[in-house]
């Protein structure tokens, strides 16, 4: 009687959380990993698996996932096998970097070659060869002969090794790979697991990749085609219009990012006991002064960009510029709701109308931040596995509505006339290009706000990069539907789109040249990459998982 193999990569990590590259470093499950072990060994009780032994890697985050999978089955009593050879890949200088700054860093196409081609890898990194071989002998060496003799066995490892198997069962080289995207611990047979990389697209992971590599400027391009459309088309597009496609829009893109942040993180951020309030509640208190005392209403609104909570994007902006992501959620979140108290009570004393204000400022916060949180969140508690996989495949969706945000933004703002304007060959060009130099200065003021608090941190690179991010970007789009109710406001919505999008790719350029200077540190300190050695007694009353 023939027996099976059924493969797990391990849960997500805090290395996946984080967006970096662990490979041989040990580095321990998240609690979205350890609930995602759990749902894994609820597949396997219902297709009735039964295992004769488990092969897991000798890092921790393979013998937590099986063990916790296999609690949950009823078989947490098998023999464990621990193999080095089931180990992920050496990723060399790439190891504990930031994936998107390294892809940043090298260019799209010299990233892809040296983590996913035959041809090249990292620096001080195993190469795929090297690999495949290792794999391809523990296959045929160690599993074949043992499921010949009628075992069914279970292997927990890692992502590029369960690949590797995937193309040995796919009878594949190592020339028709590309990153498959393998999701985290979903149970697949060997048919499973070559019908799996026979579906996936290579051509929407490069959409995917690309979309993510090139957002900057692509939504800059779109903040500029919305100029150019406007001019051509001439079509107005009315406040309430536009404060519903927006929010609907920023809801779309808040789902895919609050899908992959932490819950515990997300509910342990309402705690107002944290220090960077104190710099918060300052800040407030200057810029509500400042409204209140300004009659002028241009000034008056740009003052209340500074009540802006940071944008619902800025965790993103963490998490694709080496950030600790803690803390750009806990300043978004706990930001988000004291924010609008903060307006509220300013629009009690202020000579704004509170309807014109705060209406669209709550339907926004409903619409775009709230619901889909709220979404997002639960299908991620109640399906782990599944909802990591979605938003690995679809989250460039996420990115795409910011994009068509940004078309919309610039032609909500402009005028028909916006080239006459520029030329100053209209009566009001004068206002155009005061209104213009009022905003760009506010959002200097805004990042040199944000770059002093972040150097007065004294904190390590993960801390001051958030602490940046969440002071200089304000929520620009809940910002924009607030003033677009008010009639004298002309051209303050078209400078801020503008100014905002290109302060967010200034920001981007300036996280890859700090992060190349970092990558240049590390190649000259490196000579070679030792193993890390890892202790193999885990026990699984330890580990907290979650229910």
């Amino acid at each position: 009687m023939k027996g099976s193999i059924y493969f797990i990569r391990h849960g997500e990590t805090h290395a996946n959380e984080l967006n970096y590259l662990a490979g041989g470093i040990d580095v321990p499950l998240s609690n979205l990993g350890k609930r995602q072990a759990k749902e894994a060994g609820r597949m396997i009780l219902e297709k009735g698996l039964k295992f004769d032994e488990v092969h897991t890697s000798d890092l921790t985050r393979t013998k937590i996932t099986a063990l916790i999978a296999l609690r949950e089955s009823g078989q947490e009593n098998i023999p464990f096998i621990e193999s080095p050879e089931v180990k992920e890949r050496n990723f060399g200088i790439f190891a504990k970097m930031n994936k998107n700054l390294l892809r940043k860093s090298f260019g799209y196409k010299v990233y892809e070659r040296k983590l996913h081609s035959p041809l090249e890898f990292p620096d001080y990194g195993e190469t795929f060869e090297d690999m495949y071989s290792r794999v391809h002998k523990y296959y045929y060496k160690v599993l074949l002969p043992k499921v010949k003799s009628g075992k069914s066995i279970l292997v927990v490892c890692h992502k590029y090794i369960i690949e590797m198997f995937a193309l040995i069962l796919a009878e594949l080289t190592v020339d028709d790979y590309f990153d498959f995207r393998l999701p985290n611990a979903k149970p697949m047979s060997e048919k499973d697991l070559v019908s799996y990389i026979k579906s996936e697209s290579k051509l929407l992971k490069e959409v995917s990749d690309r979309l993510t590599y090139y957002s900057s400027w692509i939504i800059i391009a779109a903040a500029l085609f919305g100029i150019l459309a406007k001019v051509a088309i001439g079509l107005p597009l009315s406040s309430f219009t536009f404060l519903i496609i927006t929010s609907v829009l920023l809801g779309v893109s808040t789902f895919f990012i609050t899908l992959g942040l932490n819950t515990n993180s997300i509910m342990n951020s309402f705690n107002l006991k944290k220090r960077f309030l104190v710099l918060w509640c300052l800040k407030f208190a200057l810029a509500g002064s400042l409204f209140l005392l300004m009659k002028d209403d241009v000034t008056s609104n740009l003052a209340m960009l500074f009540l802006m909570p940071p944008a619902f994007t800025a965790p993103i902006l963490s998490l694709l510029w080496g950030g600790s992501l803690y803390l750009a959620i806990e300043r978004t979140f706990l930001l988000s709701l004291l924010s609008p108290l903060v307006i509220a009570g300013l629009l009690c004393f202020g000579d704004i109308s509170f309807y014109i204000l705060f209406m669209p400022f709550l339907a926004v916060m409903v619409i775009s931040m709230v619901v889909p949180t709220c979404i997002a969140q639960s299908a991620r508690i109640r399906k782990p596995v599944e909802s990591s996989k979605f938003a690995e495949h679809w989250k460039w969706l996420g990115i795409l509505s910011i994009i068509l945000v940004s078309f919309l933004s610039t032609y909500r703002f402009t005028q028909a006339d916006i080239f006459d304007l520029i030329l100053g060959s209209l009566e009001g060009s004068s206002l155009f290009f005061t209104q213009g130099i009022m905003v760009c200065s506010m959002l200097l003021l805004i990042k040199i706000f944000a770059y002093s608090a972040s150097k007065f941190s004294k904190k390590d690179a993960q801390y001051t990069t958030d602490i940046y991010i969440t002071h200089s970007t304000p929520n620009i789009f809940l910002w924009i539907n607030c003033i677009s109710f008010q009639a004298d406001i002309v051209y303050i919505g078209f400078w801020a789109s503008i100014a905002f999008f290109v302060g967010i790719l200034l920001d981007e350029i300036y996280f890859v040249y700090r992060f190349n200077g970092t990558m240049s540190s590390k190649k000259n300190r490196i000579t070679h990459v030792k193993p890390a050695r890892v202790s193999s007694a885990i026990h699984l009353e330890s580990c907290h998982v979650p229910a």
